[in-house]
């Protein structure tokens, strides 16, 4: 992947509680991203199947976010798990 590759991923990637992040939410899980958000609930990230790394908040199967790169996917949740 180059850098730019990677920089756009990283666009396309909002951060957790941002109005951008929620429009992602599909309209039907928002009400749950809504509470998970207000309750601070931490994420982790774990590799996904298909490869790339998946963010989930812990104790659910709520996506917060999918990436190519694991690096990219643990500042995302580092960066959520330290402003909460």
């Amino acid at each position: 992947m180059t850098w730019i590759e990677k920089f756009e991923e990283r666009l396309k990637a909002p951060a957790i509680a941002t109005p951008d992040w929620f429009e992602c939410i599909p309209a039907q899980q928002r009400d749950e991203a809504h509470r998970l958000v207000a309750i601070g609930a931490p994420v982790y990230v774990r590799p996904a199947k298909s490869g790339g790394s998946i963010v989930l908040f812990d104790d659910t199967e709520f996506v917060a976010g999918v990436f190519s790169e694991s690096v990219a996917a643990e500042r995302f949740a580092s960066a959520w798990n330290h402003q909460r």
